[in-house]
């Protein structure tokens, strides 16, 4: 089976650039509700990382910012990130995508030359499965 039936596109998912601020950050963090989001290059689409709440925690608090004007406005390209998911390619097998899912919230999607295409779920998978059985 394509992978790309499971696939939430770009266009649907909350993400964040490389060259956010981290008031960026967290604002789209907040206002999806979601504790993890992609990091996406900005001029080139490429999928870079994951995002954590807790990796903004952690920038927050562990450097030593000058003001709060300045951590604001520290780029994300810049945080250190406890966790990277694994992309999977657009053309993946199945027990690919099987196998990231198993230990991901999701798993992003990138084309043949790593830009950022999408996600798809670990819920998507498993309501696809139960469908099997």
């Amino acid at each position: 089976m394509n992978i790309l039936f499971f696939l939430t596109p770009k266009s649907e998912v909350c993400y964040v650039y490389d060259s956010d601020t981290m008031a960026q950050a967290i604002d789209k963090v907040l206002t999806h509700g979601y504790t993890t989001v992609p990091v996406v290059d900005e001029s080139s689409g490429r999928y870079e990382g994951t995002l954590a709440a807790d990796d903004l925690l952690r920038a927050l608090t562990r450097r030593p910012w000058q003001s709060v004007e300045e951590a604001a406005g520290s780029l994300v390209r810049s945080f250190d990130r406890r966790r990277d998911y694994r992309p999977v390619r657009a053309d993946a097998e199945i027990e690919d995508l099987l196998h990231y899912a198993e230990s991901q919230n999701f798993v992003p999607v990138v084309d043949d030359t790593g830009a950022f295409i999408g996600i798809v779920t670990r819920r998507d998978v498993i309501r696809y499965l139960e469908k099997r059985s």
